[in-house]
């Protein structure tokens, strides 16, 4: 009988941004550990492939373990698989960035280990097939998916132990199917498992092919403990090896292309592997999904499983406005790099690497819940805009950012950038630094997520359901069982509107500073998300709603609301002023407040501290004090911002926390610091009122440029 080939594969990421200290650590613990055991195998073949973002990490603070990647890959242990440099989900990019993402990748592993990567590894593994054609244009020849992809396109299972072809424009990829199985065994459960499992494949099929996250080998919580510590590596090596006498041929895909023929042909339906697809879901039907799939039984993880899935991966960008901005921010910011003349490459570096894919979405890790990672994309975006609007004067235009079909204002220079939205309330979505790259609206709003439901049953009732099946050995990231912090049920807050900026609030005067951190400060009045018409003149923004106040058990009041926002300093500084007059025939009574939601750097970077009327605030706490004066202090990037107020108010301030899943638990992280300064407002009819508010930008530059020397 002929030997089985066996594919074995890793994909080794970290995303930009993470934590020097987070990689430092995985590289000795995980990925080095892992290739210094191989090493010693010469005969074990595999193939490998390494993010651009882990790469230049590991090319400024490790170059050994590139040095023993290159000695395998010398020696021809090794295949090197290529993808987009900084891990972009390839179909979310133009083709233009998509291309050069490929390209990136693919010099560098030719330059640095002499190997031209013939496959890619699909970021998320988010297939559409409007990629083919510019990955056989980059030269590559094959792909690698989920056996997942063939299941929802209706191949059958026993189908799947081999490769298939694909084509566009009368060229062909490969596309190498990952068996799902291996994915749940290796380093799972035991090696007799292991080997039966091979063994029965080996008796119905032509390969076995398994490729997952090299953070498996070490990183995973509970597996650096069974490989290293336990054994379970070495026991696989040496029984690896006696396969390989027997019934294994441990190869990499392009030996394998060479020798064994595709086992058809193939058209993919757009897909990403079954988890992913159900957290791109809305949270209430991914509940519902769950519903449905207990209901059916066994029968769901077998007959029925391919017909039960979730959502694409672009669902992200509706499930999260968040992310959805920052895309289409990173998009435009490459159609204006590419409209220019001569491209400028450090400006082009700085956008493909915005396109790193774990800040835009968030399932079983962090991702967009990592304020740091958020942070990250950010820099990339504004350090290659600062470039290309090097010297530019303040303009002001309205543009569709982010494509939904609704005008944005936005206002620019070659400093700063501000981006108000007229149809929710007129709100700044967006004030960002150019030069000392920060956005202070990079904020996340606090929403219902799936796992919410089991976190508060377990706060209820102390029972927690562990859905883990397998049957030894530690498990499967999926399956790990989350003991929470019960005081996290404290912060299992949502919000009603998003946390933005220049939010106006009218609200029944008896709320407190609970009830504001609880988004349920009882609001009067509709204005805080609602339209707002708006005009600009001569450099002047104006917002203005005839809308009303509600108080309980009267009829509605009409109110109008005008704000006019005047940038100077290239928009550094915004002076705000608002006209609010009361058109109803009733006396008017309440509290005004214009609400501030703001991600200072110093959330993700350190270094820094709020103070208000003078006074530094513990910002990880509540607060409430009397004053006019409002100050972020970054020192990480040298920056203050300050928002003056016209007059006394009373100051609420609250870290807004969000509880979110990881890998090792539930997590509370703080997103924004939401601020609202407000008065008491008492109107007769017809009566008008006026307040103004500044916000001001300094940095260190402006500083220096008003002081003598």
């Amino acid at each position: 009988m002929s030997k089985m080939p066996v594919l074995f594969g890793l994909h080794n990421h970290q995303p930009l941004g993470n934590l020097h200290q987070v990689i430092e650590r995985l590289t000795n613990t995980c990925y080095r550990r892992f290739l210094e055991a191989v090493s010693t195998v010469p005969w074990f073949s595999f193939s490998i492939h390494v993010s651009g973002t882990l790469l230049s990490w590991w090319e400024k603070n490790d170059t050994a373990i590139i040095e023993l990647i290159g000695d395998m890959a010398d020696k021809g242990q090794i295949e090197l698989l290529g993808g987009g440099f900084y891990e972009p989900v390839l179909a979310a990019i133009s083709r233009e960035d998509r291309k050069e993402q490929i390209l990136k990748l693919t010099e560098y592993l030719e330059r640095r280990f002499g190997q031209r990567p013939k496959g890619v590894w699909l970021t998320e593994r988010v297939w559409e097939d409007q990629i083919i054609e510019d990955l056989l244009d980059a030269g590559i020849k094959f792909i690698i998916v989920d056996d997942w992809h063939f299941l929802v396109t209706g191949f059958n299972k026993k189908d799947l132990h081999g490769y298939y072809l694909t084509e566009s424009g009368g060229e062909t990829l490969a596309v190498f199917p990952i068996d799902e199985s291996l994915r749940y065994f290796i380093p799972f459960l035991s090696i007799n498992e292991l080997e039966a499992y091979l063994r029965q494949v080996a008796e119905k099929g032509r390969m076995a092919v398994y490729v997952d996250d090299g953070e498996k080998f070490g990183a995973w919580p509970g597996t650096h403990k069974r490989l290293y510590e336990e054994g379970w590596l070495d026991n696989f090596l040496e029984s690896a090896s006696r396969w390989k006498d027997e019934f294994v041929d441990w190869n990499t895909f392009s030996k394998v292309m060479d020798k064994v023929p595709a086992s058809g042909i193939c058209y993919l339906s757009n897909a990403s592997y079954g988890e992913m697809e159900q957290w791109a879901l809305p949270a209430g039907n991914i509940l519902k999904l769950q519903q449905l799939i207990r209901s059916l039984g066994p029968e769901a993880k077998g007959v029925y499983k391919p017909f039960l899935r979730g959502g694409h991966w672009k669902n992200f960008f509706v499930k999260y406005p968040e992310s959805n901005y920052m895309h289409k921010r990173t998009s435009a910011v490459s159609r204006m790099s590419l409209n220019t003349r001569l491209p400028d490459r450090q400006a082009r570096d700085y956008i493909l690497s915005a396109q790193c894919n774990d800040a835009y979405w968030h399932g079983i890790f962090g991702g967009l819940y990592l304020p740091h990672l958020r942070n990250a994309v950010w820099q990339s975006i504004l350090k290659a805009e600062a470039g290309l609007r090097k010297g530019q004067d303040l303009s002001i235009e309205e543009s569709d950012i982010n494509r939904d079909g609704l005008s944005e204002v936005v206002v620019t220079s070659g400093d700063a950038c501000l981006v108000f939205e007229p149809h929710s309330g007129g709100q700044l979505v967006e004030f960002s630094l150019l030069d000392h790259p920060n956005n202070y609206c990079n904020t996340l709003t606090r929403r219902f997520e799936s796992y919410h439901q089991d976190l508060r049953k377990f706060m209820e009732s102390g029972a927690y359901d562990n859905n883990g099946e397998l049957s030894e050995g530690i498990s499967s990231i999926h399956n790990l069982t989350k003991i929470p912090d019960l005081s996290l049920l404290d912060d299992l807050i949502y919000d009603w509107y998003r946390r933005n900026s220049f939010i106006d609030h009218f609200f029944d005067p008896t709320a407190t500073l609970d009830d504001f951190k609880r988004c349920n400060f009882r609001e009067w009045g509709d204005f805080a998300n609602q339209p707002f018409e708006y005009s600009i003149d001569q450099g002047t923004l104006v917002f203005m709603r005839d809308g009303g106040l509600y108080p309980p058990d009267s009829p509605k009041r009409p109110v109008c609301l005008a704000k006019s926002f005047i940038f100077k300093n290239k928009g550094m500084v915004v002076n705000v002023q608002y006209r609010l007059k009361n058109n109803s025939d009733d006396r008017i009574y309440c509290r005004f407040g214009v609400e501030w939601n703001v991600f200072p750097a110093f959330l993700a970077l350190g270094n820094g501290k709020i103070l208000t009327g003078g006074q530094e605030q513990n910002f990880r706490h509540p607060w409430e004090m009397k004053g006019d004066k409002i100050t972020f202090v970054d020192q990480a990037i040298e920056a203050e911002l300050h928002i003056h107020l016209d007059g006394e108010s009373t100051i609420w301030g609250f870290p807004v926390n969000t509880i979110a899943q990881s890998e090792s638990g539930y997590e509370k992280t703080i997103q924004a610091i939401s601020i609202m300064a407000h008065q008491e407002l008492m109107l007769e009819p017809g009566e008008e009122r006026q307040q103004g508010i500044t916000w001001k930008m300094e940095t260190a530059v402006l500083k220096s440029a008003f002081l003598p020397g």
